[in-house]
């Protein structure tokens, strides 16, 4: 005998009403999820109107038996499980929180100013966590199941970048790795946080008005995301700019300077932006700089050609193990352009555009290294440590051959 999935049997001896509504709540949830992630993601955009989902619950409503719970209590309550992040709420809404790492249903991890700390947050068992997955991947208009079991969304609306893992990827239970943003400080409160101190304050202001062009290094989480937007709002007003993301973590305030979302859509048809695409558009923008969220590809060659070209004081993030590491990462990401130049000629190019690598841990500056040129006879890159200063002020080589 087949059971219709959404019949209530036993509500009494189940518990409380409250518990009861939980139970109708999860699977109208649920369906939705799995059958209207789509439409689920629209009106989250806004999109279409709340209306046209209210209409799918109303017909899942429909298919209860024997339901005594008014149906607006039930609308309520589906979308603010829908909508919300439950018990990531508190998490999401503290602003010193970077991110936010589920490994299983009670291991959930926090990260603030590079320092990563166990909290209490508990889903229960691994059915309740994947179903979570679900429904944040189907708001940020993903969808993840057994085809497609590792997803990268963005919610928009929160600016987070969140990746989601579930089985056969992953093995015993679905895992979240969530993103968010803490910027928004300016140079000055940066000294407030001990991320830099008084000396490269100054020295940050004056590179900006020098038009310095500055690449920002270090693992995920180090701060590079918060330095860069603390600089940007160091430019003057009388320049124009471009700002690129793969998500909105930077608020500009600056009033010339634009700014753009990569776009990636799994729907076929639709036209994809990538950081690459938006990197060379911004080319034609008659810009003064060009500000990219992170180098992670052949866009870096079109970002170095931008600035050998005159877009000076421009400035990007990339992910690097140390400062002088980073130019070997710039150089691979460089050689990935669809061009015929020579390795030689894109070292050239580098250490003719590049003035200042910063490279950060923890939420701290570790080190600012000034390039100097470029070594024809040992092919190798020659820069100065700033920040820490070379005792001896001499120049040390970084072997890119």
């Amino acid at each position: 005998m087949q059971h219709n999935p959404f019949e209530v049997r036993n509500a009494t001896a189940r518990g409380t009403e409250t518990e009861n509504i939980n139970i109708i709540v999860d699977q109208v949830t649920d369906s939705l999820v799995n059958n209207h992630y789509k439409l689920i993601s629209q009106v989250e955009t806004g999109a279409i109107t709340r209306a046209v989902l209210e209409a799918e619950i109303l017909k899942l409503i429909d298919k209860l038996e024997k339901n005594l719970i008014p149906r607006e209590t039930i609308i309520n309550n589906v979308f603010d499980n829908i909508f919300g992040y439950g018990p990531l709420e508190p998490l999401l809404n503290d602003g010193n929180i970077s991110d936010i790492y589920i490994n299983n249903p009670n291991t959930v991890y926090t990260v603030v100013k590079g320092v990563k700390k166990r909290v209490s947050v508990d889903f229960g068992n691994n059915q309740r966590l994947l179903a979570f997955c679900r429904k944040v991947a189907a708001i940020c208009g993903g969808r993840i199941n057994e085809n497609e079991s590792e997803v990268i969304v963005t919610d928009r609306k929160r600016n987070l970048r969140i990746v989601i893992s579930i089985e056969p990827i992953n093995v015993g239970c679905p895992s979240l790795s969530i993103r968010k943003p803490t910027t928004g400080f300016l140079l000055s409160e940066l000294i407030q946080l001990e991320m830099i101190d008084e000396a490269m304050y100054k020295h940050l202001k004056d590179s900006i008005t020098a038009k310095d062009t500055i690449i920002i290094a270090g693992k995920g989480g180090s701060g590079k995301t918060t330095l860069l937007g603390a600089l940007i709002n160091e430019v003057p007003n009388i320049e124009r700019g471009l700002l690129i993301q793969e998500t909105n973590e930077i608020t500009v305030t600056h009033p010339d300077i634009i700014s753009q979302l990569v776009k990636i859509s799994d729907v076929s048809g639709n036209k994809n932006y990538t950081l690459f695409d938006l990197t060379r558009f911004g080319l034609l923008m008659s810009l003064d700089r060009m500000f990219i969220g992170e180098l992670k590809d052949r866009e870096a060659f079109d970002f170095f050609n931008a600035v050998f070209t005159g877009h000076l004081g421009s400035m990007a993030t990339v992910h690097a193990n140390s400062a002088q590491e980073t130019v070997d990462r710039l150089i691979l990401l460089m050689k990935r352009a669809d061009t015929n130049l020579t390795g030689e000629y894109l070292k050239e190019l580098l250490v003719s555009s590049l003035n200042q690598i910063i490279f950060m841990r923890n939420y701290r500056i570790q080190e600012i290294v000034r390039i100097m040129g470029y070594d024809e006879k040992s092919k190798k890159v020659l820069y100065k440590r700033l920040f820490p200063s070379e005792e001896k002020g001499g120049l040390s080589k970084v072997d890119i051959s």
